[in-house]
């Protein structure tokens, strides 16, 4: 089995377990984003496998536990240095996947360093465009919001998203993120 494999499989494990409070984030959003990642990394030429490593362990600290969901980014780097220290992957590149973990907050301005970090980062983005629906049913559903409040806030999110997009990713999802402003307005 290939590294990108096997971490591949321990985050779906960790997604299947009952623990974990965002049942849906393995289809909704975990696959979006390794999808979105990697075409961004052929279109960017940067490199594949630290991409799609970041990607599937972007948020893996939220589904592990819902209480590290605000600082996910940051209890995500120790995570993923313990799985991929533990599957003997090479420290300089552990390092790279963990850049690309810790930057891919918009919320939290952390400079990306590298094409890596801006493959990762956007990809998280566009998958809050491409699959927002799973945006609203994480305010209605997981955050309890009311309709109106749950609508601005997947509508708040999907814009914040939409500013953080580096220009070839906004390309790739430019009519999705009109169509559901135009839909939602």
């Amino acid at each position: 089995m290939t590294i990108i494999e096997q971490v591949e499989k321990i985050v779906r494990e960790t997604c299947a377990k009952e623990t974990n409070k965002f049942p849906l984030a393995l289809d909704t959003h975990f696959i979006a984003v390794v999808e979105n990642a990697k075409l961004l990394a052929k279109k960017l030429r940067a490199d594949l496998e630290i991409v799609t490593i970041a990607a599937w362990l972007h948020d893996y600290a939220s589904v592990c536990d819902a209480r590290l969901v605000e600082d996910h980014h940051i209890h995500g780097l120790k995570l993923a240095q313990e799985i991929l220290s533990g599957l003997n992957y090479p420290q300089d590149k552990i390092d790279r996947v963990k850049h690309c973990i810790e930057a891919h907050r918009g919320s939290q301005k952390i400079k990306r360093e590298t094409i890596e970090a801006e493959c990762v980062a956007s990809a998280d983005a566009m998958a809050h465009i491409t699959d927002f629906s799973a945006l609203l049913y994480l305010a209605w559903k997981v955050h309890g919001l009311d309709y109106q409040p749950g609508l601005n806030w997947a509508l708040a999110k999907m814009e914040r998203s939409w500013n953080k997009l580096i220009p070839e990713a906004r390309e790739l999802v430019k009519e999705q993120y009109e169509a559901i402003k135009k839909v939602f307005k």
